[in-house]
C-alpha cells in the first residue's frame, strides 16, 4: 500500500505522473501513473522536509488521509475512467469541479471551460476547412459571407470540401474523416493564425507570466526564498524553451495541410505525439501559475509561503526530456527552502487546514 520515501528521478513524463488537482493540502497536485501490473497509483512528496516521495496504490489514498467531499468524487471518478493522462485527468477534474463540490466559483469556471473548449473545437474545424481549401486554391467568399453555420453556408461548403478531395486524390468521406481527427488533436494547442490561442498555448503564455514575475520576485524581496523563486523560474524558462520549439514544430506541420493529408499515416502520429507532448510539458503549470497570480494580492511573507509551497510540487522535467539536472540542482535549493519553508504542520500531518484549502479552491475558480 505504501512503499515508502524513495528518490525521485523520472525518466519519462508517463513515470513522473499526471497531476490531479486535488483541494486536500496534503495532496494537492500529487500525481497519478501507471504502476506494477498497470495499476494506478499515487506519488505524494514527502511529508517531511527530505527529498523522496512516498509510492502509493490509488485505491488507499482514502484511508490514508482525510479528503474532502471533492476530492473523494474525483478520486472515484479517475478510478472509474482509469485515467492517467493530462487530458483524462482534466477532463475528470471538470467533471467534479462541475458538481460544485469545490464550491460555486470553481463549478461556474469548471462549465465556462468546457463550453471553451467546445467553441475552440469549431474554431479550430472551421479554420482547418479554410485552410484545406485554400491548400488547393478553392477559397470562396461566397461560402464565408454565407457562414459555415447557415444551410447556405454548408451547402456550399460539401461542394467546396468535394471539389478538394478531387484535387488531394481522395474520397471526401475520408478527407472529413481526417479533418475531424486532426481538429481534435489540434484544438487543446490552437493554430498559429487563430483568433483564439488554444489552451495549451495560452498556458504556456501564462508560464512566461509566472518566469518574469517570478523572477522580478526574487530580485526585488529579500528573502531565504528568494533562490527557491529564481530556481522556480529557471524551471519554468527551460519548459519554455522546449515548449515554444515543440509549438514551432507543431504549427508548421499543421499548416502544411495539403501533405499532411496526403501522407496521413506518417505525419498525423507526428503531430499526435507534439500535442502530447505540450500537454505533458505544461501539466501541473496551471495550478502554479494560478496560484503564483491569486498570491500577488497578499502580503510578501504570505507570498513567500506560496513560493515554498510551489517548490514542492514543481514539475521537474524527466531526464529523457531535458539535458539538464534539476533533481540534482533541487538538491541544493532545498538547504534555502528549508530555511524559508512555512513550518506548517497540517499538510504534513494530512489534517484538514482551512485557509489552505480555500487557497487552492481560489485557483481551481479560474478556468482550467
Amino acid at each position: 500500500m505504501l512503499k515508502g520515501a524513495i528518490e525521485y528521478a523520472p525518466s519519462t513524463f508517463e513515470e513522473r505522473g499526471a497531476a490531479v488537482a486535488f483541494t486536500t493540502p496534503l495532496l494537492s497536485q500529487t500525481r497519478v501513473r501507471r504502476g506494477e501490473r498497470s495499476k494506478l497509483e499515487v506519488l505524494i512528496p514527502s511529508l517531511s522536509q527530505g527529498m523522496g516521495i512516498y509510492v502509493v496504490a490509488w485505491k488507499a489514498v482514502p484511508d490514508m488521509v482525510s479528503m474532502t467531499m471533492h476530492d473523494r468524487y474525483l478520486h472515484d471518478l479517475i478510478v472509474k475512467e482509469d485515467a492517467c493522462s493530462p487530458y483524462e485527468i482534466r477532463r475528470a477534474t471538470l467533471k467534479a469541479a462541475r458538481r460544485g463540490l469545490a464550491g460555486p466559483q470553481a463549478a461556474q469556471a469548471a462549465r465556462r471551460a468546457l463550453e471553451e473548449d467546445e467553441e475552440q473545437s469549431t474554431l479550430t474545424h472551421y479554420l482547418l476547412i479554410l485552410a484545406i481549401l485554400k491548400a488547393v486554391g478553392l477559397e470562396s467568399p461566397e461560402m464565408l459571407k454565407a457562414g459555415i453555420d447557415t444551410d447556405e453556408g454548408q451547402r456550399l461548403t460539401r461542394q467546396l470540401m468535394t471539389r478538394a478531395a478531387e484535387s488531394l486524390k481522395m474520397d471526401a468521406t475520408l478527407l472529413y474523416s481526417r479533418l475531424a481527427d486532426i481538429a481534435a488533436v489540434t484544438a487543446p494547442v490552437g493554430l498559429a493564425r487563430s483568433p483564439r490561442p488554444g489552451r495549451l498555448t495560452r498556458g504556456l503564455n501564462d508560464l512566461k507570466a509566472f518566469r518574469d514575475s517570478m523572477t522580478g520576485w526574487a530580485n526585488d524581496v529579500p528573502s531565504d526564498a528568494a533562490p527557491v523563486a529564481q530556481f522556480c523560474a529557471e524551471v519554468a524558462q527551460h519548459t519554455i524553451s522546449i515548449g515554444d520549439k515543440v509549438l514551432g514544430d507543431f504549427h508548421r506541420r499543421i499548416e502544411a495541410i495539403g501533405p499532411l493529408m496526403r501522407d496521413w499515416d506518417s505525419e498525423v502520429l507526428r503531430v499526435r505525439a507534439q500535442a502530447g507532448r505540450m500537454a505533458w510539458l505544461l501539466d501541473g503549470w496551471s495550478h502554479i501559475t494560478g496560484a503564483w497570480e491569486v498570491a500577488q494580492a497578499e502580503d510578501h511573507h504570505q507570498q513567500a509561503a506560496t513560493v515554498n509551497d510551489l517548490f514542492r510540487i514543481l514539475p521537474l522535467l524527466p531526464r529523457k526530456e531535458s539535458t539538464r539536472d534539476f533533481v540534482g540542482d533541487s538538491k541544493q535549493v532545498k538547504v534555502a527552502h528549508r530555511r524559508s519553508v512555512r513550518m506548517l504542520e497540517d499538510w504534513r500531518t494530512g489534517q484538514m487546514d482551512i485557509d489552505a484549502i480555500r487557497r487552492i479552491e481560489a485557483v481551481k475558480a479560474r478556468a482550467p
